[in-house]
């Protein structure tokens, strides 16, 4: 008669299964499995990290030109009138120096209004990024005229309102990066002006920095774009601006 087995020898049985361990095919199964998981798990980590780094820089560069452009957009309307013809215009305003190392453009030459105090023009142009500096090419909007006050009105350079009867100190004006990493060819389709409207510049290919002008010197479309950094795509921006002061 066979002997029924004990509870003892159950026991020792089982223990002296788990002290045998697992084989070397189970690890090498448990190894694999587990390199296939962290591999899949880093890639999806990865793609995401990417992901969230480009769609952060696309959102940072539309802000930015949204911004340079409403900058823009708010002192045009504060002016009288847009200059057509740059180089005579250029001519006439003597203390003009343009910053950047080479390859001046400008684009915009604003002639103030009469209530603003202001007797010369403001300029916008494109040109290269200053030198050792930390705004980067291919090229930068740069804005030279008075600061500005917060009232939105502009400063004598010393902190005080030319609008106001004390403010008789001489006005000074600066060269200032607006915005950097505009495009100096721009593959933006569909940039050419109304046959009316004149362009700036007239030379081509059109840049990041492009305005079309109207006739009577008043209203002007801009385009504005950025080029991508190594993450993201380019952004651009226009919209039609009209002065609204005499």
């Amino acid at each position: 008669m066979q002997q029924m087995p004990t509870f003892i020898s159950i026991l020792k049985r089982r223990n002296t299964d788990f002290n045998q361990g697992f084989t070397l095919i189970e690890l090498l199964v448990a190894i694999a499995i587990t390199g296939i998981i962290i591999t899949l798990t880093g890639s999806g980590l990865f793609v995401l990290m990417n992901a969230n780094q480009r769609s952060h820089s696309e959102t940072t560069d539309r802000l930015e030109i949204e911004q340079a452009l409403a900058f823009i957009s708010d002192e045009i309307k504060m002016s009288r009138q847009i200059a057509i013809d740059l180089p005579s215009e250029l001519v006439n305003i003597a203390n003009f120096t343009a910053s950047g190392s080479r390859s001046t453009q400008p684009i915009l030459i604003l002639h103030p209004a009469t209530s603003s105090k202001l007797t010369v023009p403001i300029i916008y142009y494109l040109a290269d990024p200053p030198n050792q500096s930390v705004w980067l090419g291919p090229k930068v909007i740069y804005r030279w005229g008075p600061t500005l006050l917060q009232n939105g009105n502009y400063s004598d350079g010393k902190g005080k309102d030319i609008t106001q009867p004390l403010a008789n100190a001489e006005i000074e004006y600066y060269n200032e990066v607006l915005i950097d990493r505009i495009s100096d060819q721009s593959p933006t389709p569909n940039l050419d002006c109304d046959p009316s409207y004149d362009p700036i510049p007239t030379t081509t290919p059109k840049s990041g920095f492009y305005a079309c002008i109207a006739p009577d010197r008043k209203s002007v479309k801009l385009w504005i774009e950025k080029q991508p950094n190594s993450s993201g795509q380019s952004q651009s921006i226009n919209a039609l601006v009209v002065t609204r002061s005499n």
